[in-house]
Formats: structure tokens, C-alpha cells, sequence
């Protein structure tokens, strides 16, 4: 899971994760027909001169499927509870990660792997996502019926290209993505950033430019540089500030216990995290198809949050050349992004629309969308509230 490089007596850590994790939210290109949205996970960066280029990712071959694994040799087969109450007729249905099969997508594997899509009447499909594949324009397309992204960025962007996508749900309640310093430099707001060197890679640059606009932070006096996903120039003090997902247990590991992170969240600039998608066909002609992959997904993430260690070794098995101490680390992390305040009043995968139109405003306020839209072109709640039975916690 991880790439390290022995330089001048440091060890060099990079998550394949934090490559696009650490800042990859606004870079759009055209591909194909759609659009190639770097939102977190849909771009890959340049390959640094002593490493050899990343493998793309296996997108030929599906890395789940709801069929269970058949029986040991030594067992009976059983049939399974879904298999039990599951509807006389099932829908093919495939969803696009936006990036490799990890514990960071637990929620989704642990319904998959107990059955829940099946109790719903959904034959799921899981296709990875990977650095040149985007699953905005794969799902736009139709190649698949659903998508997620890593930041709802990726969608209103999309929108504003004319892409006809819309959000239908949220996993992750707040972003963890975050500029992250260490202790002894005593930075704890983003006032604390002028006269200090902040190491981005090149696609976060929005994100910092936002920062320093909200706050009215002088820009002649915050250097930026743009260092990629790489840990190694804050540890050894080449910058004071780099970026990454707080969750992501090996980056993390890599900056040490004296992280300390300011989360995006926190600084105001609120994004929703693996989001839930479709294209406008799908979302007028199947909304009761969609509505149970929600509620399927729903049970999910609760039965992963209240089991990460069978949740992470369900993962294990649809992920590969995973570490599994990290991927559980990974997932603890996790969790309490999955829940809010928000979450106990609306349950599971809330999306509020303020949110989405002040996000929107931010990103209008730099001039990165092509056309004016605002949170109902991008999302919509009418598939949350046809599933009562969305945990509140």
C-alpha cells in the first residue's frame, strides 16, 4: 500500500491514497466525452523522478460483485439471511469507486459482502476507480448506474460543465481533508499561516487560494510550493504546512504523533466527502431502485462503524496489496466523519443544501465555474427521504 524511498538517511512514505487524497479536489479536463474531475481521487500526478510510475488501476475487472464466495470444501453450503428474504427478481446495479478498493469504502464492501443490496433486490457490482478513470464522466455516460467521488466538488464543477449528474446522498459528513502542521510550530489557525512556507500538490492550490481569501490573509506574505502528496519537507522542516486526509492512517503515520491538523471543515469551507451520484436518466426513471442501494448502503456503514475489525477484513478481501493494522487504523479514523449532528436529527447520508450552495459560492468566488448553478442542479434529498430506515446517530 505504501511507496518508500530511502533518502539521505529518511524514510519517504507516500500512500497510493494520498496522491490524490492530499489535495486532488477542482482539476478538471475533458475525457472522452465527459469530464476528468481530480476531486480527491480522479487524477494522477506526475511520477517523481526516483519513482517508477504508478500501475493504473484494474479497471477491465469488476473488484466486487454481490455474488458470495462459494463454500469451503470442509463446510455445508448455507443459505445466506439475504438470500433468504431477498426479492424473487433482483437489478443489476454497478457503482464506480473514485479511487482503488480500500477500508476508506468499508461501509459499501460490509453491505455487499452481508447480503444487504441483495435483501433490497439489487444485484450490486462494485467497479474500482484509479488514477485514469473518472467515474463522473463513466457514470454520466451510463457505463455505470451510480458513482462516487471523493468531495462534492467533483459534482457541482460537473454541473456547471453541463455534465447531467446530480448527488443523491453523502457517506462522510464532513471532509478530512486538511492542512496539516506539527506541534512545535504552534500554527492553529489559518492566521498562523503568514510568514509560513504551505506545501500543496498542484490541484489543492484552489483550496488554499480560498483559505487566504476568507480570512484576508496577505498573499505576498504565504508561500506556497507545491510538493505533491510527500511527507518528508514537513518532517524535516523544508515547509511548515503540507495537506492530506486525516484520515488516511499511513500519511499520517508517516508525519508522526506531533500532526497537527486544521481541517478544511473546521476553517469554514464545508465539503461533503464520498458522495453518492447518478446521472439525471437514472435519478427520473429508477428512484425506487435508488432508494434501496441507499438504504442497503445505509445499514452498511453502521454495521462496518459498530465492527471495524470484520469490517476491515471484509475489505481486505475486495482491496489488494493492503496492510490490514493501517487499513483499520484507516477506518477508525474514519468513522466519526460518517456522523453529525445533522446525521441524528436526518440520519445516514444527509446532505444539507446550504452547504453545497456556500461551497458553491466559494468556488464561484475564484472563478472556477463555467456556468452559474446553485445546490439544486447539483443535488437532491427526495432519494434520502424516501429511506426511513437511515440510522440517526
Amino acid at each position: 500500500m505504501d511507496d518508500t524511498i530511502e533518502s539521505t538517511g529518511i524514510k519517504r512514505t507516500t500512500s497510493r491514497r494520498a496522491f490524490l487524497r492530499t489535495g486532488g479536489f477542482v482539476a478538471l479536463a475533458t475525457l472522452g466525452t465527459g469530464l476528468l474531475a481530480a476531486c480527491g481521487q480522479a487524477a494522477q500526478p506526475a511520477a517523481k523522478p526516483t519513482e517508477a510510475p504508478k500501475p493504473a488501476a484494474p479497471a477491465a475487472q469488476p473488484v466486487a460483485t454481490s455474488a458470495p464466495p462459494p463454500p469451503k470444501p470442509t463446510e455445508a453450503a448455507k443459505p445466506t439471511a439475504a438470500a433468504q428474504v431477498a426479492p424473487a427478481k433482483t437489478e443489476s446495479v454497478s457503482m464506480r469507486l473514485g479511487w482503488l478498493a480500500n477500508a476508506q469504502y468499508a461501509g459499501d464492501f460490509a453491505a455487499l459482502d452481508k447480503g444487504f443490496y441483495k435483501e433490497r433486490g439489487i444485484d450490486l457490482r462494485i467497479d474500482p476507480g484509479g488514477p485514469n478513470i473518472d467515474p463522473v464522466s463513466l457514470t454520466a455516460s451510463g457505463s455505470n448506474t451510480i458513482g462516487n467521488v471523493a468531495s462534492i466538488a467533483a459534482m457541482f464543477l460537473a454541473r456547471s460543465n453541463g455534465v447531467p449528474v446530480k448527488a443523491f446522498g453523502a457517506a462522510l459528513q464532513r471532509h478530512p481533508f486538511a492542512f496539516i502542521s506539527l506541534k512545535q510550530s504552534n500554527i492553529n489557525s489559518p492566521k498562523d499561516f503568514v510568514g509560513k512556507k504551505i506545501g500543496i500538490q498542484a490541484t489543492a492550490r484552489p483550496l488554499i487560494d480560498a483559505v487566504i481569501a476568507k480570512y484576508d490573509l496577505p498573499r505576498d506574505q504565504v508561500q506556497i510550493q507545491v510538493i505533491g502528496a510527500d511527507t518528508v519537507p514537513l518532517v524535516t522542516g523544508q515547509v511548515d504546512v503540507i495537506t492530506g486526509w486525516v484520515i488516511d492512517a499511513p500519511q499520517m503515520a508517516a508525519v508522526g504523533p506531533d500532526a497537527n491538523p486544521l481541517l478544511l471543515w473546521d476553517m469554514g469551507i464545508r465539503l461533503y466527502a464520498f458522495t453518492y451520484f447518478t446521472s439525471d436518466d437514472v435519478l427520473k426513471s429508477k428512484p425506487d431502485m435508488l432508494a434501496s442501494f441507499l438504504a442497503a448502503s445505509a445499514k452498511g456503514w453502521e454495521w462496518a462503524a459498530d465492527n471495524p475489525e470484520e469490517a476491515t477484513d471484509i475489505s481486505l478481501k475486495y482491496g489488494k496489496d493492503l496492510k490490514r493494522d493501517m487499513e483499520l487504523e484507516t477506518w477508525k479514523r474514519e468513522t466519526p466523519f460518517v456522523w453529525s449532528d445533522k446525521t441524528k436529527e436526518s440520519g445516514w447520508g444527509w446532505m444539507e443544501p446550504q452547504v453545497w450552495d456556500d461551497a458553491i459560492q466559494v468556488y464561484s468566488g475564484l472563478g472556477l465555474m463555467k456556468a452559474p448553478i446553485t445546490s439544486q442542479d447539483a443535488m437532491t434529498q427526495d432519494i434520502l427521504k424516501r429511506v426511513e430506515s437511515r440510522p440517526k446517530r
